[in-house]
Parts: structure tokens; C-alpha cells; sequence
């Protein structure tokens, strides 16, 4: 437990910001968020005080390989390619944190930022973190999802929350859920859109055949077994022709096979990051039948294309859905059906839905933003209050 450095410390104080892992939406908010680093305030000054941690084998190497060429400086750090690699990778680990800890003292490093969390890098960097070093620790999840839990996420979870000197969430849900577990100084942000360059300025029409999209790993808290039962109710209540896309891999693949999985359309396997896109614009409706979840990464690129939502009141997800989604009353295939029928009935009701992700997308606060409440400690919540008027 520390104090908070961050009311001595300069905003402007030399930054090393971290993501260790390989796939999924990490390493793209890594990149996204020091892109939004360097393009804050005056550029030089933010050039000489920005640096990367990165992993070479990330699937977007070559853009994060970039960034680092415009920070001050960078460290790569191999980790594991698999499962096994995991027990192997320990000297490598061992080593990297050693070397790690030498370049931090080099460089002068004054703030570490976990950007989020990843197995070696939360067992290791919370601990080989100089104590005169302020660590900010980013959490977008207050507790590890169901299926998911192991010995080594549950340690490194652990290190973060006890290192940290200050924490950033990306919700209120996940700030209520801390409470009381931690007694640093928590910030609440705002997650931007991925894909902001790119997110669509003019509302989507319900197409003839609209389809019905998850995507992610298919694990069991992600409710596809609710999802599938949900379907097959509004096709008993002969709502017009939709699709069931089902994107992704995991353990509830199992579904596949069964009588209800046979309903849907089935694209089972690990889906590498220069095709998340295309997958979230093919989509009509994202549907988000969780029965935990802290908040959802998928969210923000159905809102940077316009892509209408139905979700659960779990977590943050009514929070994130707010303007451009619908959400169900309880978690059963019934309120979820109900939830989606509007949606699919309804073309007036779609657009404007769709219309609200477009506004919700020049609300957000920016990735500059983010790096700012980051490096600061001010929610953006606050500031935009303050701004206004």
C-alpha cells in the first residue's frame, strides 16, 4: 500500500506504459492508448516522456514496433506462445525482470502503468517496480470471469491491487466492485472506441435478413446457451428472419452440436486481430447475453460502427449500452427475447439506436483523454463536468 505520488508527482512525469501480452484486445489498447499519449498536449514534450513496454509476438508487433520508434525509448519482452511455454518461460522470466528493473533505473523512469492485466506481466512487473516508482495499475475487470480462473491470474491480480500506488477503471461498476478491497485512489474513465478513425458517421437501416452477432471467447459466464434458447423463442413467436452468428472459440463450442446450436451459424476458432472489424461491421445487432461481467471490450467497436446492442444488467453493461442499446430485465432466454424482439421488428427503433452509437462516439472521450486522466489521476467524468459551461 502506498500513497498517492500522483499529488506530487508531474503529470508529465517520465511514463513507461506495459502490456505484456500477445492477443486479444490488449495489446490494441496498449497501442491506442500511447498513440493518444503522444498526441497530447505539446507533442516533443510528451515524445520525451512516453516509453513502451511491448511483446514482440503480439499479433500487431509491427504497429506497437512503431510506436515505440516515437516514445522516448522501449523494452520488448517475449513471454510464451504456449500453454506449456507458460512453465518453460519462467528463467526467461526471471531474467526479463531483472533486465527490466536495470532499464528502469536507466531510463529514469518516475510512473509504470499497467494498461492491463496479462499473466507474466502481473506476476513479475508489480514486483520488480522500484517502490520510489509510482504504479499505476489499469483494472477493467474486478474479478476474473468464471472459467477462466487459475492459480497464476488469481496471483497476478493480487500483485496488482497490492502494488499499486493508484487505479484506473473503465466503469462504475468496476469502482463499486473495488470498494472496499483497496484503499488507494481509484479513477473512473471512459473507455473509447477502438477503431475511432475509422467509426461510421451515419446511422445503419435493419436490413431484410439482419444478423445476430457474438463474438469472443465462448466461455460459459458469455451465455451462449441463452443466446441459442432466446432464438429459438422469437422464431416460435414467428418474429421475421434473422441469423445467429456465432464467431469465436472457447468451451462452449460444445453447443455446436446440440439441437439448438444447429440454429445458428458457427465460425469456431481463434480469430486474429486484422479481422475484428469486418467481424463487429458484419454484424446487425451485437447481442451480450452475459451472466457475469464486468464490462465488455466488443462494445466499443459495435459503437464505433453503429452497431445497435442487447445486453443483460450485469456489470457495467447497462452503463456501456446507454444511448444505443437495449437491455433485458434478468438473464433468462425469455427477457432476452424480449429484449431483441423491438430490435428486430421495429426499423424506426433500430435507426435510432443506431444513430445513438454515432453521437455516443463524438461524446466519448478521446484516447488523448484517457492517457491524460492516466497520467493525472482525474476522472474524466470530473472533468468533463468541470468543462462544462
Amino acid at each position: 500500500m502506498s500513497n498517492d505520488r500522483s499529488l506530487t508527482l508531474s503529470p508529465d512525469a517520465r511514463t513507461l506504459w506495459v502490456h505484456w501480452g500477445r492477443t486479444g484486445g490488449g495489446p490494441r489498447f496498449l497501442a491506442d492508448l500511447v498513440d493518444g499519449d503522444l498526441a497530447a498536449g505539446d507533442l516533443p514534450t510528451r515524445t520525451d516522456n512516453a516509453y513502451l513496454s511491448w511483446n514482440p509476438d503480439a499479433e500487431i508487433a509491427p504497429r506497437l514496433a512503431e510506436t515505440g520508434t516515437r516514445c522516448a525509448g522501449d523494452f520488448p519482452v517475449r513471454t510464451y506462445t504456449s500453454t506449456l511455454g507458460v512453465i518453460l518461460g519462467v528463467p526467461r522470466l526471471v531474467w526479463n525482470s531483472l533486465r527490466v528493473r536495470r532499464w528502469l533505473r536507466t531510463q529514469k523512469i518516475d510512473r509504470v502503468v499497467c494498461v492491463m492485466e496479462s499473466v507474466y506481466q502481473s506476476l513479475a512487473l508489480p514486483v520488480l517496480t522500484p517502490r520510489d516508482v509510482e504504479y499505476v495499475a489499469c483494472i477493467h475487470d474486478a474479478t476474473i470471469h468464471p472459467g477462466e480462473e487459475n492459480i497464476l491470474q488469481i496471483l497476478g491480480k493480487r500483485n496488482e491491487l497490492r502494488r499499486a500506488d493508484r487505479i484506473v477503471t473503465f466503469s462504475d461498476a468496476v469502482t463499486r466492485a473495488l470498494s472496499g478491497r483497496v484503499d488507494v485512489p481509484v479513477a473512473t474513465g471512459s473507455h473509447p472506441p477502438f477503431d475511432l478513425q475509422d467509426a461510421a458517421t451515419d446511422p445503419r437501416e435493419l436490413p431484410d435478413l439482419p444478423v445476430i452477432g457474438l463474438f469472443g471467447r465462448l466461455q460459459q459466464y458469455k451465455g451462449i446457451d441463452i443466446a441459442l434458447a432466446a432464438a429459438k423463442i422469437l422464431r416460435d413467436r414467428g418474429v421475421p428472419p434473422f441469423e445467429l452468428r456465432i464467431t469465436g472459440s472457447g468451451p462452449e463450442e460444445r453447443l455446436r452440436e446440440t439441437d439448438l446450436g444447429s440454429q445458428a451459424v458457427w465460425d469456431t476458432r481463434w480469430i486474429p486481430e486484422e479481422e475484428v472489424t469486418d467481424i463487429v461491421r458484419g454484424m446487425d445487432i451485437m447481442l451480450l447475453p452475459y451472466t457475469e461481467a464486468s464490462q465488455s471490450g466488443p462494445v466499443t467497436l459495435a459503437m464505433a460502427h453503429a452497431v445497435p446492442c442487447v445486453g443483460t444488467p450485469v456489470g457495467a453493461i447497462p452503463e456501456q449500452l446507454e444511448g444505443f442499446g437495449a437491455v433485458s430485465a434478468d438473464t433468462t432466454p425469455e427477457s432476452v427475447a424480449d429484449a431483441l424482439e423491438p430490435l428486430l421488428t421495429d426499423p424506426d427503433l433500430y435507426r435510432e439506436l443506431s444513430a445513438g452509437a454515432v453521437r455516443r462516439v463524438a461524446e466519448q472521450p478521446d484516447w488523448s483523454e484517457l492517457a491524460t486522466l492516466v497520467r493525472a489521476g482525474i476522472s474524466t467524468s470530473t472533468k468533463n463536468e468541470e468543462n462544462v459551461g
